[in-house]
């Protein structure tokens, strides 16, 4: 009797494809022991299916539970689809004395046992797949058997085996073929993970001393790199040190600027206040002078006999004066006679500005311009005088005269914009002649 029980092991084991051994009583009522894991208590009543085919599970309904699957797939099926952790966790559900007594291998055996014996343990195990791989199970539910082989194609190349291998085994509706495909590729895979396992372990030594080697590294790394945080921080410590100073220094001058500008500000405030006061004086004489004009003006007319021989005589020397620039600027030869102006024109001291023109003419255009009670100021127009100084200039004018021939159209408008702005009088004349402005002004002012 003994010697049938061993040599029926035997043919389990090879049936299985692994090391694991069965204890108890198969379904066909093959005494089974275990030589790899100590008695463990009972876990429940163990579960008898009917009478099976050993190549050919009863299909109740369209799933198997894993104590109706052949013995050969169970150890294929805990050890793929279950990790360690999770074995470890149903171990102490499943109330085994003391688990962490045994090895990995040790569980293993255990629940793979468990499973064909279908006791706690086992069922556990199940509900425990069902619950992981209940999206993969209403999967292939939902799809046609011929189109098993494709799923399991997809989740291979995909690295996602577990649940379909789990699938595939337990469900009745599996054909044959691809049952047996499923198995043949676990099983290469484990032969490929276990020689890929050799190599690391080869390798194991190299890359440990690797890592004491970079380990040694990343210790000097981190030496280094506390020593340049300090000395970092002593550095920004010093500069924290020189910015206080900065500051101190900066409010002190700004509390100096501050003493300089209550000194200049009250300087500004004196030389208003003088300001104000010529303003005063320049507005009285003007006003004296505009008198004075008025007067010799109702003279003029009280005294027609005087008008006449003044008159004369300025109209004689404003001809003379008209003659010589013309003479002094060969291109007023052929130009407009002077003589056409009105000379008695008084512009009670008006400001002209004078934009334009050659600057030899300067002298003659002041000339008339104060004969005629006014004030003259030249401007070349851009030959050499700038326009800032053109800038500074009109704010002090009540007229401006440009001639056009001697500027250009853009600088004219530009120039006629200004007066606009400033509510300046602008008269612009032909030529830039003696004539020409004596007429400009005698229209304007006569």
């Amino acid at each position: 009797m003994t010697t049938s029980t061993e040599s029926s092991n035997e043919h389990r084991a090879e049936q299985i494809g692994c090391g694991c051994q069965f204890k108890g009583t198969e379904p066909q009522g093959i005494p089974l022991e275990s030589s790899s894991v100590s008695s463990v208590s009972s876990f429940g009543p163990k579960l008898t299916p009917p009478p099976l085919a050993p190549e050919s599970p009863h299909q109740s309904g369209s799933s198997l539970h894993l104590w109706e699957l052949p013995s050969k797939y169970l150890c294929a099926i805990v050890g793929t689809c279950a990790t360690i952790p999770e074995i470890r966790k149903l171990a102490v559900k499943s109330r085994i004395d003391n688990p962490a007594q045994y090895t990995d291998y040790q569980l293993h055996n255990i629940f793979v046992n468990a499973a064909h014996d279908g006791t706690r343990p086992g069922r556990l195990l199940e509900k425990l797949f069902q619950h992981k791989f209940r999206s993969t199970i209403t999967l292939y539910r939902h799809k046609n058997t011929s189109e098993f082989e494709t799923l399991w194609a997809n989740s291979l190349h995909g690295g996602d085996v577990a649940g379909s291998y789990y699938v595939l085994l337990t469900s009745a509706r599996t054909p044959p073929s691809v049952r047996d495909k499923a198995v043949g590729e676990i099983h290469m895979l484990s032969h490929i993970s276990g020689m890929s396992c050799r190599v690391d372990l080869k390798n194991l030594p190299k890359l440990k001393k690797e890592n004491r080697d970079l380990s040694l590294q990343v210790e000097k790394l981190n030496l280094k790199y506390v020593r340049l945080v300090q000395t970092s921080e002593k550095k920004e410590a010093g500069l924290e040190k020189s910015l206080l100073e900065l500051k101190s220094q900066l409010q002190g001058r700004i509390a100096e600027d501050e003493a300089l500008g209550d000194i200049e500000r009250s300087e500004l405030r004196r030389l208003r206040d003088k300001n104000k006061v010529l303003s005063g004086l320049i507005d009285k004489q003007r006003k004296e002078r505009s008198k004075l004009q008025q007067e010799i003006y109702d003279i003029n007319r009280a005294h027609p006999e005087s008008q006449e021989q003044t008159s004369a005589t300025t109209c004689g020397a404003f001809v003379s004066e008209t003659v010589d620039a013309r003479l002094s600027d060969p291109d007023q030869l052929a130009g407009e006679d002077p003589t056409d102006s009105a000379p008695s024109t008084d512009l009670a001291g008006k400001k002209v500005l004078y934009v334009g023109g050659r600057f030899r003419q300067a002298p003659h255009f002041r000339d008339l311009v104060e004969k005629l009670n006014g004030f003259l100021f030249f401007h070349d127009g851009g030959r050499e005088d700038g326009a800032r100084r053109l800038d500074e200039l009109l704010p002090r004018a009540d007229v401006v005269v440009c001639p056009i021939d001697c500027i250009s159209h853009g600088a004219t408008d530009k120039i006629k914009r200004e007066c606009q702005k400033l509510n300046i009088r602008f008269l612009p004349v032909r030529r830039s002649s003696l004539s020409s402005l004596a007429r400009a002004l005698g229209n304007a002012y006569s």
